[in-house]
């Protein structure tokens, strides 16, 4: 037997098992399917909860300390937003390593300071880098 047919043969069993078990969890007892939707809803509820109010709080300082205009407020509050669910979702993120989840940190918040830099003037990048110098995370 060849390389590819195993490999086919493989693929062919592997998509077998994950439809049983779609079917099996599919006709799972509806009222425990329904009770523990319910629990990972409120679960995410509280956590989107927390990430609304670390956005806000990150929102209300860099208002302060860069004098941004409502316009500048209402474009990076979205950014912000996306930020802080990625670098969450990363967190609760059990398969990888820590370095692999501060060099991803690392990546999210390179790629959004770029959309932040867009939406500041240069004197208000320039602040920004003075004060994430003086206070590194």
């Amino acid at each position: 037997m060849n390389k590819r047919t195993l490999l086919v043969l493989t693929c062919a069993l592997f998509v077998a098992l994950a439809g049983l078990q779609g079917f099996a969890q599919s006709s799972a007892d509806p009222a425990a399917s329904q009770a523990a939707s319910t629990a990972s809803q409120a679960g995410q509820a509280v956590g989107d909860a927390d990430v609304r109010a670390k956005v806000q709080a990150k929102l209300q300082s860099l208002s302060s300390e860069l004098n941004l205009t409502d316009d500048q407020k209402t474009q990076l509050k979205p950014i912000l937003q996306d930020e802080a669910q990625q670098i969450k979702a990363l967190h609760d993120d059990t398969s990888l390593s820590p370095d692999q989840k501060k060099a991803k940190v690392a990546e999210i918040r390179q790629s959004h300071k770029s959309q932040m830099d867009a939406i500041l003037t240069p004197e208000q990048q320039k602040k920004l880098e003075t004060i994430k110098e003086t206070n590194p995370k």
